[in-house]
């Protein structure tokens, strides 16, 4: 399974052609987002609904749905009890708080043998070996 960070999520809406190129070659059911992804997408879109000026609110409620039905389209892989394990692993091999989230998603991997598909490979780098990273915008390999 590739899971998605929430760059790719972004690159995907943006249609970007490298990624559609292994969209072309990959089932999509071998594609899913961690449901941390799923997490902070949501709480960026929510919390811009919930503070919008009245003037900016209809457009920021739209865009609330918008990603809501982008988000229903993906598989979503749940931080489950053995993620916990594993994070709590991670945390102990890696004292930084700064990259909580990509730990998360990291302990997701690890934990069903997942492929973390980020233009952000050094973030993951410490948490995963190199075959467990993809980067699916700025390269492409057939």
């Amino acid at each position: 399974m590739f899971l998605w960070d929430s760059n790719i999520l972004r690159c995907f809406g943006e249609g970007n052609p490298t990624l559609q190129q292994y969209l072309s070659l990959t089932p999509w059911s071998e594609i899913a987002l961690p449901s941390v992804v799923a997490a902070e997408v949501l709480r960026g879109r929510c919390d811009f609904a919930l503070k919008a000026v009245p003037s900016k609110a209809p457009f920021a409620h739209r865009l609330l749905m918008e990603t809501h039905q982008l988000l229903s389209r993906f598989n979503v892989v749940v931080f489950d009890e053995e993620c916990v394990e594993v994070m709590e692993n991670l945390r102990r091999k890696h004292t930084t708080h700064k990259c909580y989230a990509d730990m998360m998603i990291a302990a997701v991997a690890i934990s069903g043998n997942h492929i973390v598909v980020t233009r952000n490979q050094k973030h993951f780098a410490k948490f995963l070996p190199k075959d467990q990273l993809a980067n699916w915008v700025d390269e492409f390999h057939s």
